[in-house]
């Protein structure tokens, strides 16, 4: 299954090695590996070095260790999976443009899936989303609004049903926390739910044009927070 590896970043190569695998389907989900010993001599590295790559798979959810059992392929998603692509966006972030850009792009393609695949059910579940946000504005509490605003927003993820698009989507509303927090207190809660609304109704009426419209509107005011 493996060939020897030669390489100064050996790790990285085991790491790539296994990678590869995954994906040309040697190796699936709740798949074995070899033992240490073997495994070591098929790729032609250290114990040392093999450990290492396994400790790192293992601490981003892709090998689970089985004590006495041996180590396998997870069978799983994790979070811990898509960490990594997390910082990449936090410590490598593109211009306010691009932000922008990426969040319509996705919501715009959520709300898509979502007219495609939601069942009343899940309307009456984003409309109580709305309406625990409606409820929320006499406190006047920015962070617990804020909290239901992000909600709004992953509930509409989660109509789209594809469970891949929802967790990468996720990864990219986590940045968005704080500039949704600002943009409610520059606009105000009242106009946040008018947009959501507006927003809510479009989808209602499998209105892509409108809802992408109301999208964009929407996002312009949160732009400078980014």
């Amino acid at each position: 299954m493996f060939q020897p590896i030669h390489s100064s970043t050996v790790v990285q190569q085991i790491i790539e090695k296994i990678t590869q695998s995954l994906i040309r389907g040697e190796l699936k989900p709740g798949d074995r590996l070899p033992p240490e010993p073997e495994l070591a001599v098929q790729l032609g590295v250290s114990r040392t070095s093999l450990r290492e790559a396994l400790k790192t798979l293992g601490g981003l959810g892709v090998l689970v260790a089985k004590k006495r059992g041996g180590t396998f392929i997870a069978t799983a998603a994790s979070q811990a999976m898509f960490d990594p692509l997390i910082f990449n966006l936090i410590i490598e972030k593109g211009s306010k443009d691009e932000l922008f850009e990426l969040r319509v792009l996705l919501e715009v393609d959520a709300v898509e899936l979502a007219m495609n695949k939601a069942t009343p059910a899940d309307f009456a579940l984003l409309d109580g989303d709305l309406k625990r946000f409606e409820e929320s504005l006499p406190g006047g509490d920015l962070e617990l609004l804020a909290e239901l605003d992000l909600r709004f927003h992953l509930r509409i993820l989660e109509m789209s049903k594809n469970q891949s698009f929802i967790r990468i989507s996720n990864v990219v509303m986590q940045l968005f926390a704080s500039p949704i927090e600002k943009t409610i207190k520059q606009i105000g809660p009242e106009q946040v739910l008018i947009n959501h609304r507006a927003l809510f109704q479009a989808m209602r009426d499998k209105d892509l044009l409108r809802a992408k419209e109301h999208i964009i509107r929407s996002f312009e005011s949160s732009r400078q927070f980014m």
